[in-house]
């Protein structure tokens, strides 16, 4: 499985050069990462087409897997840089998550069915509620290794979904937020790998 989810996570990288998110919000070249520094984003426009519908109710299941992923790591683990990610991961997400409520709300879409999604495009994904109770068993650096593989491949799919939107999407501000969830998840997996690659 660690071989299989860094394949994944290195492809997921190819072809853009996210930075890493190291511990203090600090980006690998000195400045502030992208999560930290992206201005809020505004609300949509009423303008959008089925692939924002999408991305938007898909990312909003993946972003509640995320969290509490996350929450878990928190709670768990042991290796400081791993803790660090997870905090990272959970103030972003959860931000993103209340964004993308409130745009599905002015859509009149609802914002559930995000898992059956995944399923119509592809299969289900690597995180769900199971992977994660499977998770909780775990201790040390076991659990350590097992959290930074499942958010590498799952931080991996929302650059895939991202990429989608990118490409599809018409919503000005959705297109927009799928720019910065490629560039910010590439640096998530990026400083994920290195740490895995210390274990």
């Amino acid at each position: 499985m660690r071989r299989l989810v860094i394949v994944v996570a290195v492809l997921a990288l190819a072809g853009c050069g996210g930075e890493a998110i190291v511990p203090g919000g600090q980006s690998a070249h000195g400045g502030h990462d992208a999560a930290s520094t992206a201005p809020p984003a505004p609300a949509a426009s009423a303008r959008f087409n089925d692939a924002d519908v999408m991305f938007a109710q898909m990312m909003v299941d993946h972003l509640q897997l995320g969290i509490s992923l996350s929450q878990l790591a928190l709670a768990k683990a042991t290796k400081q840089e791993a803790k660090d990610l997870a905090g990272v991961i959970d103030t972003t997400q959860r931000e993103e998550l209340a964004m993308l409520k409130s745009w599905l709300k002015l859509w009149g879409k609802p914002e559930g069915g995000g898992a059956n999604l995944h399923a119509a495009h592809g299969g289900q994904p690597l995180l769900d509620d199971k992977v994660i109770n499977d998770t909780k068993e775990k201790s040390g650096a076991e659990f350590d290794l097992t959290f930074l593989n499942l958010m590498a491949g799952h931080q991996g799919a929302a650059v895939e979904m991202a990429l989608t939107e990118k490409k599809e999407g018409s919503n000005p501000e959705t297109m927009a937020y799928a720019e910065r969830v490629a560039s910010t998840r590439q640096g998530q997996i990026a400083q994920m790998l290195k740490v895995i690659s210390e274990q």
